[in-house]
């Protein structure tokens, strides 16, 4: 544009420079001889118009411009020649490096590799043949090749980067964390705002708990822009709390400096809350122990603060304890923890009436394996009941799995700073470990596998000898024959509504199978109830009393007038082989199981 408009300045200059000589007309005489011999006007003057003498000097430049650019063409020429075949080369050589990029990307490596050839044929030592090599040769798997390549590339400052990155992740790849953190940190020192290299400064440091230069690292990354500022508030609470752990053991106070700066970064820091009241405790600050675990269970109910809450004071009485967990449950009312944190107060405290209460709302929401545990620490510290013990730990091993520390596939049963696996800062999170998701019932059984039970419950009930049968017949008494084949038919219903999945969780049954199952059980009964003496004759006119069966199914073959029908969960279910919480065990029962 700025060449066009002087082009046009210059035209406008000559027409006004000829306008003014056509108006101001004039001769130029010119004594030349030759010229005027030529005229025939021997030894006088020529004569010459001013507009002619303008018009020929123009000419006269014009055409001494032209031919200089003739005669600087004719001389350049070899040179323009030898310019063109280069560009024509360079062309070429561009178009096989976008070719092979394009082809290793896809991950063809013999096309790759040809292009290679190709392009370095064309291009020679180019930065960009130099990384198509190095990538053809990673995608053929010849790492000593690539990492020769990348060697190469360092010294020129154009692929310097390029090759320092390569050479890390080659190193990280085979092991060689010494050689990973060498390459980051030349990176770092080159160009202090490269993302990778920064997070692989840090997280090395952090990984070889050098916790004073991962915070100097992490200080610099914030400086570059390389982390925004939640983040890195949230890594450095992490990082201030790992390092007042490695300090509680050898230096408790400053562990209690650096765990209360690291709570007020992340009040939902769970181990920064946990660690303060170890070291609070220790250092018999009762008040601000609690004072901090209150704080954090107001942003995230936790087990393991919990935990910390009721062990902050070792003297206390478990009355005591109870009070606090009955403090710390008002704080979140709706929360499953702080319901789970009162039962488990309460059950230390023998109140088993408040630990059922407090369980309640978890096992008709959300329940867990703990929740279940804690059920049958109930059924067994109230009333000595192993039966529904027995039935809540069943229970819990078909329940969904507690939450654990978990990062990525890695459940960890403590808090890390940084995952054993990849390094990384604040991986590890409260939830649900992957494996367990969905795992919320035990499988059904089919109709084949209650008859095998069955059978075999069957075969293992005919050894019983000294089976105790409840009777009407007097304590001297020995029972009969009648009534040992009824214990025994009772025990085959019994076990297989044991192995039964519970009554509100069997919806998945089919009718028929349930009919099967009753006809089984029946069969069984009338097999046994026509027992032979030795003498071949019929022994049921003996006198025997029906034995009362622990369950629904049971109670429905042989007669049972008692009254099995309970309320979940703080009563006794259908199909609970155990005593009824509010009646006195009996003296007597039939101990097969």
């Amino acid at each position: 544009m700025f060449r066009f408009l002087v082009f046009l300045l210059v035209v406008l200059g000559l027409a006004i420079l000829f306008a003014w000589v056509a108006d101001n007309p004039g001769e130029v005489f010119l004594k030349w001889e030759w010229l005027a011999a030529q005229m025939g006007r021997p030894g006088e003057e020529v004569g010459i118009p001013l507009t002619l003498v303008f018009v020929l000097l123009v000419a006269m430049i014009f055409i001494s411009i032209l031919a200089w650019g003739i005669l600087r063409s004719l001389i350049g020429a070899p040179t323009m020649l030898s310019r063109f075949f280069d560009n024509r080369k360079r062309e070429k050589g561009y178009k096989a490096l976008s070719q092979g990029l394009i082809a290793a990307s896809s991950g063809d490596a013999s096309t790759a590799r040809k292009l290679t050839k190709e392009s370095k044929k064309l291009l020679g030592k180019d930065p960009l043949v130099a990384l198509l090599g190095t990538q053809t040769a990673i995608l053929e798997d010849k790492r000593d090749e690539a990492r020769e390549n990348f060697k190469t590339m360092l010294e020129d400052p154009s692929t310097k980067m390029v090759a320092l990155r390569g050479l890390f992740l080659e190193a990280e790849r085979q092991g060689e964390p010494e050689a990973a953190r060498y390459y980051a940190q030349e990176a770092v020192k080159a160009e202090p705002s490269l993302p990778w290299a920064g997070n692989a400064k840090l997280r090395y440091a952090a990984s070889d708990d050098d916790w004073d230069a991962a915070i100097q690292t992490l200080v610099s990354n914030r400086s570059a822009g390389l982390i925004d500022k939640i983040a890195a508030k949230r890594q450095r609470a992490v990082l201030l709390t790992g390092k007042a752990m490695a300090k509680e053991s050898e230096n408790p106070d400053y562990a209690l400096k650096l765990s209360k700066e690291a709570h007020k970064l992340a009040k939902d820091l769970v181990p920064a809350a946990t660690t303060f009241a170890r070291v609070s405790t220790r250092l018999g600050d009762i008040k601000s122990a609690t004072k901090i675990i209150e704080a954090s269970w107001k942003v995230m109910p936790h087990p393991e603060l919990a935990e910390a809450h009721s062990a902050i004071s070792s003297g206390e009485t478990v009355q005591q304890r109870l009070e606090r967990a009955k403090k710390l449950s008002k704080l979140t009312p709706d929360s499953p923890e702080g319901n789970m944190a009162l039962a488990i107060g309460a059950i230390d405290a023998n109140e088993w009436e408040l630990a059922r209460e407090a369980l309640e709302p978890v096992l008709t929401s959300s329940p867990t394996e703990r929740a279940y545990l804690l059920m049958a620490d109930i059924e067994e510290g109230q009333h000595g009941d192993k039966g529904r013990m027995r039935d809540w730990l069943a229970r819990a091993v078909r329940a969904p799995a507690d939450p654990a520390w978990v990062a990525g596939n890695y459940v960890s049963e403590d808090w890390l700073p940084v995952s054993p696996i990849d390094g990384e800062i604040d991986a590890f999170e409260w939830k649900t470990p992957v494996q367990q998701l969905g795992n919320e019932s035990a499988p059904v059984m089919t109709l084949e596998e209650l008859k095998a039970e069955t059978s075999r419950v069957v075969e293992e009930a005919s050894d019983v000898e000294d089976a105790v049968i409840v009777t009407d017949t007097k304590d001297n008494e020995a029972p009969t024959k009648e009534a040992l084949a009824t214990a025994a038919s009772a025990a085959v219903a019994a076990a297989s509504i044991m192995k039964a999945p519970p009554e509100e969780e069997t919806s998945g049954i089919k009718v028929e199978e349930e009919d099967a199952l009753s006809e089984l059980v029946t069969e069984e009964k009338e097999k046994a109830l026509k027992p032979q003496n030795d003498n071949n004759q019929d022994i049921g006119s003996e006198k025997s009393t029906p034995v009362k069966m622990p369950n629904k199914l049971a109670s429905d073959t042989i007669n049972d007038d008692s009254d099995d029908t309970v309320e979940f969960p703080l009563k006794r279910r259908p199909d609970d082989p155990g005593p009824h919480p509010d009646k006195e065990p009996p003296k007597k029962g039939f101990k097969l199981f």
